[in-house]
């Protein structure tokens, strides 16, 4: 998420992201307020261990509409739509330790923390230590 831009990096941003669905490697998408219909932040689903039936998701909203229940009703919406995606049987989350709000809309959605993942992406050149979340399909607990 472009934390801080000018239009044309926020453009760039959107770009990359719709860029995901036409080269098959994931959806990205608005998420809406409902009353006002106005973008409030951006949810994605990405195929990149698709093989091995895994997806990942990656979400934010913007700081004026969190604790309101967008983010939660978005993540659930998606890992829903994902764990029923053919192939798909488990969503994964990644989220910095740091994020509570994050991690708490997780566990709300069903999403378990499953351990720490250390130095496991670069966030702006730096290596950083990110919770591993998931949930599973009902049909792969069985």
């Amino acid at each position: 998420m472009p934390l801080q831009g000018d239009h044309q990096q926020c453009l760039e941003f959107i770009y990359r992201r719709w860029s995901r669905t036409t080269d098959g490697t994931g959806y990205s998408f608005a998420i809406a307020d409902s009353t006002t219909h106005r973008a409030v932040g951006q949810i994605g689903l990405w195929f990149r261990d698709a093989r091995h039936g895994r997806a990942s998701i990656g979400y934010w909203v913007g700081p004026e509409h969190r604790r309101q229940g967008i983010a939660a009703c978005a993540l659930n919406t998606l890992a829903d739509w994902a764990l029923g995606y053919p192939g798909i049987h488990r969503v994964e989350l990644y989220v910095e330790p740091w994020n509570e709000g994050s991690w708490r809309v997780a566990e709300r959605c069903g999403f378990q923390r499953e351990g720490l993942l250390r130095g496991w992406e670069l966030i702006g050149n730096e290596p950083k230590n990110l919770y591993m979340y998931s949930r599973i399909a009902q049909r792969a607990q069985d």
